[in-house]
């Protein structure tokens, strides 16, 4: 069904209220024309939103920086959504695996699936997701993915 992404995003956020204040990590939404709508279930897109926040906080909890910061931009009219972080970001020797089965970075915690099962589960709705790895394109200083929710043609 065809579910607006800022429901999910606001969701994920109350979700993560209260961890996100306790370590005043400032999280913020902004639309660019239309709502951006994807045609998939509300479990797809909870499962990538709860894996990139939980990376973000994870990341931002290792930094002693002020003004901590999560940052989501959603485009309806190009069909996709940025979601960046002011983190340590990630370091082009990692960003080729990023997407891979059980990788994780430099001494990071967990089991590396995160980023591997939101590629999995947004590929089989023929979306994509990406690392943004130029500096002008990025939005924050951190890691920058661009999730892209228009699908693409069968040549």
């Amino acid at each position: 069904k065809n579910i607006r992404v800022k429901d999910i995003i606001e969701k994920v956020e109350r979700i993560y209220r209260r961890l996100l204040k306790k370590e005043t990590i400032d999280f913020s939404i902004k639309t660019i024309g239309s709502p951006l709508m994807a045609k998939t279930t509300d479990a797809v897109l909870l499962q990538l939103l709860l894996n990139l926040v939980d990376n973000s906080v994870y990341w931002l909890q290792q930094l002693s920086i002020p003004n901590k910061k999560i940052e989501i931009v959603l485009d309806g009219k190009k069909g996709q959504m940025i979601f960046a972080d002011n983190g340590p970001g990630i370091g082009k020797d990692d960003a080729p695996y990023i997407f891979e089965p059980f990788y994780s970075g430099k001494g990071e915690e967990g089991r590396g699936l995160g980023l591997y099962i939101a590629r999995q589960l947004l590929e089989r709705n023929e979306y994509s997701i990406d690392l943004i790895d130029s500096k002008k394109d990025k939005i924050l200083s951190g890691a920058n993915f661009l999730i892209s929710f228009i699908t693409e043609e069968k040549q």
